[in-house]
């Protein structure tokens, strides 16, 4: 399998695939983009047969270029429609947002204000003081992007970016390192996503997550079969899992929201301001808003 998972979430969930039907399955950690690539170049031939944890909008792309199977999986039966493909192609088990991670003891130490906005950040107070991922090669720093460009629009949004430029000391590859910065008190805010700031408040350090005011993108969490592994019955095994009570209880350990009702995740009844985000749009621009990033701001 493929992922974009960290271990220390992968690790427990696939133990628990493994225990509760016996198949065994190695996963490799690959970012969303790297593991994207890497499928796309080895098409037909892809290196797994699953990828268990992949942004849903490069899922739409995998689709439209005819790398996945169909499976029509009867355990996913009772998960709502807008988190699955009709076809089977896709399922969405999981979903995540941006999150801001505040360091509230730099915060406090340098005599900022505490952010609320996505406004907010393009203040100078916090000039240097900001790191967040590159939506080059970060899934969670693509939906931050994209998220800003569908509330703007793109002329607004490009100028915001330009703005925030200026504020930020650092731009990073991976989505769990701006909120392990700002924890360890390098930087006063990290743009992140959710579970990562959940994950450094529970080891304690002085972290405080922030939705901002305008709200959030979204993004599914998906899992899917590459194309010639679909009728495999240990891989139909896994879909199954992943869609059960037993697999959803067990992503619920790691992820805030999961799809399958009545299961609560880590947010428990919490509801985040979402935006109306259109995945679909995002996947279809994706190419050219990372072109127009490299050329402004990795130039």
């Amino acid at each position: 399998m493929y992922t974009h998972n960290v271990e220390d979430e992968m690790q427990p969930m696939v133990s628990d695939m493994e225990e509760e039907t016996g198949i065994n399955a190695d996963f490799l950690n690959l970012s969303s983009e790297e593991g994207f690539s890497r499928a796309e170049s080895e098409f037909p031939d892809v290196g797994a047969e699953v990828h268990w944890g992949q942004l849903h909008s490069l899922a739409l792309l995998a689709q439209e270029e005819d790398m996945l199977g169909s499976y029509q999986s009867p355990e996913w039966e009772d998960v709502p429609d807008e988190f699955k493909d009709p076809d089977g192609q896709w399922y969405g088990w999981s979903y995540w947002y941006n999150e801001l991670a505040v360091n509230t003891d730099i915060v406090d130490e340098l005599g900022l204000d505490t952010p609320s906005s996505w406004e907010d950040l393009i203040d100078p107070q916090y000039e240097g003081e900001i790191v967040m991922p590159d939506p080059s090669v970060s899934g969670t720093g693509f939906l931050f992007v994209s998220t800003i460009i569908q509330m703007l629009g793109e002329e607004e949004a490009w100028e915001y970016f330009e703005q925030l430029d200026e504020n930020v000391g650092q731009y990073v590859e991976s989505a769990d390192v701006p909120g392990q910065l700002a924890a360890q008190g390098e930087y006063a805010v990290g743009i992140t996503w959710d579970q990562a700031v959940t994950e450094f408040v529970e080891e304690g350090y002085p972290i405080e997550g922030v939705v901002p005011d305008e709200g959030v993108g979204y993004d599914l969490d998906v899992i899917f079969i590459y194309d010639g592994y679909e009728d495999d019955e240990n891989v139909q095994e896994i879909i199954d899992y992943v869609g059960s009570e037993a697999g959803m209880e067990s992503a619920a350990e790691h992820r805030s929201m999961v799809t399958k009702p009545d299961i609560e995740g880590t947010a428990g009844d919490e509801e985040p301001n979402i935006i109306d985000y259109d995945a679909l749009w995002a996947a279809e621009n994706r190419q050219d808003i990372q072109d127009e990033w490299d050329s402004r701001f990795n130039s």
